[in-house]
């Protein structure tokens, strides 16, 4: 099956924040095995927003509109209604 959640979840803490102690990582693991250790848990989809802002990164860098919805893998449909919102820019 592979890696754990919570393994997968330090491993890559590790390497955004290469300079976080190896004692709170460890003290971050027991607790969140203590915690969380045999339990089913959901994990949601990502949000629209990182497939909008990758629809809207890609059509601000010219590329088609066909190519830039198979890219930022949003539906058809489902682009043409992010497209539609009123957006912030931030």
């Amino acid at each position: 099956m592979g890696e754990d959640i919570i393994a997968a979840f330090l491993r890559r803490l590790l390497e955004e924040y290469p300079a976080t102690s190896t004692d709170s990582v460890l003290r971050l693991e027991q607790q969140l095995r203590l915690e969380w250790g045999g339990a089913r848990v959901y994990i949601g989809k990502a949000t629209a927003e990182g497939k909008a802002r990758r629809l809207g990164a890609a059509l601000a860098g010219g590329v088609p509109l066909g190519q830039a919805i198979r890219e930022s893998g949003c539906s058809r449909s489902g682009a043409y209604r992010l497209l539609s919102r009123r957006w912030r820019v931030r």
